[in-house]
């Protein structure tokens, strides 16, 4: 059912109570929900009590239809409090907005919404709408953060073209300005100085006093003689030089552009020095975080030795398997008065029948089992439902009660075939006994760990691997350190010529110079050496930082006026930037000849575009990248990435990975269920994963989204790749890891926040795009290998020291980060072991460096 009315933020400036100059209203509505069960509508919104002095915008409502009933709040006791009509005369629409009191002082009408967290009801016309609203401890400066790192990504992305199209590049310094754009801008300094020096004029007729004896005579003249009688000056023809002249106007206008294209160098220059000194620091605590011993994490400790327990416990069991039974809906309807009631023990998956395994089978406790013991016998049971087999595991003994009768014979083959099932329990096996004494092992670990204080000596194995990561964060600490130096470099040959740049363009003004982007084919470009560089450098400028586009260069100087209306628009947009950096910057993928005017149309106009095309020839892949799209469903996720690869065999296949940026506050998440809600919502309500087959993720930027912990890594803190079960809905085994998750982007909270999304990407590119569940297949992944640290394509496949044959190891050539293909020995699913920073797998508990199988999340 569609709303008959839309929610925006709006900026308004009054002129007077009831006067209206200007409203700027957000590009995009709040999003609006249907609550079938209230028979009204919902949205969410959050407050920012702590950003004082920020104009962020205030909650207004615009009727869809012909509705002339005026919209109210409705309070608790049942009062209304009636909003307020304004009109915007420059778009002709209708607004009403809460109104309480006019301040003249600031000429603003005061209102509670913008500082008031909780729920408020709204009645629109026949219709209404809860608002709820979270409150965000983010101040004015932390919000600014984000706007101001919007804008410098943006214009960095657009003007450095240099730091990822690497294979036709020429010699740059590190921040997209080389050797001759820096020799250029002071060349160019130098001619403006010149011109202002000396500035070309011409001289213009005006009328002045002069003496009488000098007079030059004009109208006036005759009529102060006539009126005056004798005086000692007269009004006569005279001249004044004129410096507002076409060639000027157009030196101011070059002048004025090159100040706003040196000021955005500088601070790209400025920004990169800031990123390299996060890299280095980040880098450089990595490096002292190295040691011979590893903190360990007792609550994971202690939910594991639970889950031990758990696997042993036969209610516990008993209660899954009923579960089980339920949610697959497979309980027979067979009754139990027709129904044998046997004793089975499931062996391994019989590689030439279907839906057929081992079995050892038996009447009671005191009877053999009859089995493939070895001898001519072999012996089967064969599911009718293929669901029945997910109810077995290896190693437990079953009491079920089924139509299984006599077992065919087929020489020394004996098949039973269970084609109902009326009920099953565990009531033993070998393997409880087992899992009691891995409990026992990981208990006195544990104990030991205790009076250790939860410090873990590293093993010799753990401490070789640590020490190949440990070597490529030096090599890529000096790689950040050195080029550090050179941009540093850079901002300090430009920062200065900025105010100097400055100094001449208010010369020119003072002179009554006006802009005109003209250009007056005149001959002072040809013979005057200062005007000549001012028009063929500015030219030449605009070629060295990828601005010869007009267009291009007008949409960067709007860039300038976005402001703090609608944060959750501008984290959509800066989170859309993030992930362009991961994939041109880090992994260093080629946009094509249209992406930058396809990019700013997003950000300027928020109109569906065409897709961002990113490409990696080495890697054989291609991504689209599209913002706002329409899936089949109807659906529209803020970002989705597409990618095209080729395998080793040259098989072309493809993936899909679903993003969504929620702006939300710790109110805003729990009122939507916390992230198990969120994520379930867009995976399975709004169904993006289209059936499964998209992995979907959202973006987020709260420190408290992941309650429940599942991971000992630094990033299982605040972000959730998929990596265990978290939520009830995804329970072991698990098919879903890996597939959804949430990933905290906030450069406010964390200094690695890029890293982040980079590892996200880094493991849909390395692993989701890859069938890791696929029986008998070897570790290695089909598609071309990469480093998820630098993105580099550059490996070498080293030669391993272990038995398993099917795994294998890489080397990255570039940072040296190494990379080891594995799999599970429980449930043979593909593992990819990226060294304890990058790795996207749990760790185990008490085994640090070591990593959790994401499907059957074995303990040990």
């Amino acid at each position: 059912m569609l709303p008959k009315f839309e929610i925006k933020y709006i900026d308004v400036q009054w002129h007077d109570k009831n006067t209206v100059l200007k409203v700027v209203e957000s590009y995009l509505p709040l999003p609006i929900n249907y609550d079938d069960a209230q028979k009204s509508y919902t949205c969410t919104t959050t407050i920012y009590p702590k950003a004082e002095g920020i104009r962020l915008g205030q909650i207004a409502f615009r009727y869809l239809d012909d509705c002339t009933k005026v919209p109210h709040f409705e309070k608790a006791d049942g009062t209304r409090v009636q909003l307020k009509k304004i009109k915007d005369k420059d778009s002709g629409k209708t607004w009403w907005i809460e109104a309480i009191s006019w301040k003249s002082e600031v000429k603003q009408w005061t209102r509670t919404l913008h500082r008031t967290a909780g729920s408020v009801k709204v009645g629109l016309g026949g219709q209404s709408c809860t608002i709820h609203i979270g409150s965000s401890e983010f101040t004015a400066e932390q919000l600014n953060r984000y706007l101001s790192d919007f804008k410098s990504d943006l214009w960095e992305l657009i003007l450095d073209e240099q730091s990822y199209v690497t294979a036709k590049a020429k010699r740059v310094e590190e921040g997209g300005v080389d050797e001759e754009t820096l020799k250029l801008v002071s060349n160019l300094l130098s001619h403006a100085e010149n011109i202002t020096k000396k500035t070309k004029s011409e001289l213009r007729e005006v009328q002045a006093l002069k003496p009488r004896k000098l007079v030059k005579p004009v109208n006036r003249t005759f009529m102060e003689l006539a009126t005056k009688g004798f005086s000692k000056e007269l009004t006569s023809r005279a001249t004044t030089p004129s410096f507002n002249i076409p060639e000027n106007r157009y030196v101011l206008f070059v002048l004025q552009r090159l100040y706003s294209i040196l000021k955005q160098l500088v601070t790209i220059s400025q920004s990169k020095v800031s990123r390299f000194e996060g890299m280095t620091m980040k880098l450089t605590s990595r490096l002292n975080d190295f040691s011979g011993e590893k903190s360990i994490n007792k609550d994971l400790v202690r939910k594991h030795l639970e889950q031990i327990k758990k696997t042993y416990d036969l209610e516990y069991l008993n209660s899954q398997l009923q579960t089980k039974l339920s949610s697959k809906k497979i309980q027979s309807t067979c009754p139990v008065k027709y129904a044998n009631k046997w004793l089975i023990k499931i062996g391994a998956a019989s590689k030439y029948y279907p839906n057929t395994y081992f079995l050892s089978i038996r009447v009671d406790s005191r009877a053999q089992w009859f089995s493939s013991d070895g001898t001519v016998q072999q012996v089967f049971i064969k599911f009718a439902d293929s669901s029945y087999a997910e109810l077995f595991e290896k190693g437990l003994e079953y009491e079920v009660y089924t139509d299984m009768y006599e077992p065919s014979n087929y020489g020394s083959k004996y098949f039973y075939t269970l084609n109902q099932l009326s009920s099953v329990k565990v009531v033993g096996g070998e393997e409880l006994s087992k899992r009691r004494e891995k409990f026992t092992e990981e208990r006195k670990k544990a104990l030991e760990l205790h009076k250790q204080d939860w410090l873990k000596a590293l093993t010799p194995k753990e401490l070789a691997e640590q020490e190949r990561e440990k070597r490529s964060v030096q090599i890529q600490l000096a790689y950040f350190q050195q080029n550090r130096a050179k941009v540093e470099r850079v901002y300090e040959q430009l920062a200065p010529k900025l105010a100097k740049f400055k100094s001449v363009i208010r010369k020119l003004e003072k002179m009554g110079v006006k802009p005109s982007t003209t250009f007056p084919n005149s001959m002072t470009f040809v013979q005057n050496p200062d005007y000549q560089a001012m028009h063929s450098g500015y030219k030449k400028i605009r070629e060295l930082t990828n601005l010869t586009d007009e267009d291009l260069l007008l949409s960067l100087e709007k860039v300038e006026e976005i402001g703090l209306v609608n944060m959750p628009l501008l984290y959509e947009r800066w989170c859309l930037l993030q992930i362009i950096k991961v994939l041109v910057q880090n992994y260093h993928y080629q946009p094509d000849d249209e992406w930058k005017r396809r990019l700013l149309h997003i950000v300027l106009k928020h109109k569906h575009s065409k897709p961002l095309s990113f490409n990696h020839e080495p890697l054989k892949r291609k991504v689209l990248l599209r913002y706002e799209p329409l899936l089949d469903n109807g659906r529209t996720p803020d970002f989705v990435m597409d990618v095209d690869f080729e395998t080793k065999d040259g098989i072309t296949k493809n993936r899909r990975l679903v993003m969504d940026a929620k702006f939300y506050s710790d109110d805003i998440i729990n009122i939507n269920g916390g992230i198990s809600g969120i994520v379930h919502n867009l995976y399975h309500k709004k169904d993006y994963s289209e059936g499964d087959k998209n992995a979907v993720f959202i973006l987020h930027p709260t420190k408290g989204a992941i309650s429940d912990i599942v991971s000992p890594q630094d990033w299982g803190e605040v972000s959730y790749l998929g990596e265990l079960s978290m939520f009830d809905w995804d329970k072991t085994p698990r098919h879903l890891y890996h597939r959804y998750g949430a990933v905290c982007a906030n450069p406010v909270l964390r200094l690695r926040y890029l890293d982040e999304i980079q590892r996200m990407i880094g493991m849909f590119l390395q692993y989701g795009i890859e069938d890791n569940a696929l029986a008998g297949r070897p570790d290695d992944v089909e598609s071309v290998n990469f480093c998820i640290s630098c993105g580099s394509h550059e490996l070498t496949k080293k030669v391993k020291t272990t038995s398993n044959s099917r795994s294998a190891w890489y080397e990255c050539d570039t940072c040296k980060h190494f990379t080891v293909y594995n799999h599970c020995h429980s449930c043979d699913t593909r593992l990819v072991k990226n060294g304890d920073y990058w790795s996207y797998h749990s760790q185990m508990a008490m085994e640090p460096l070591n990593i959790k199988c994401p499907s059957c999340e074995s303990l040990v």
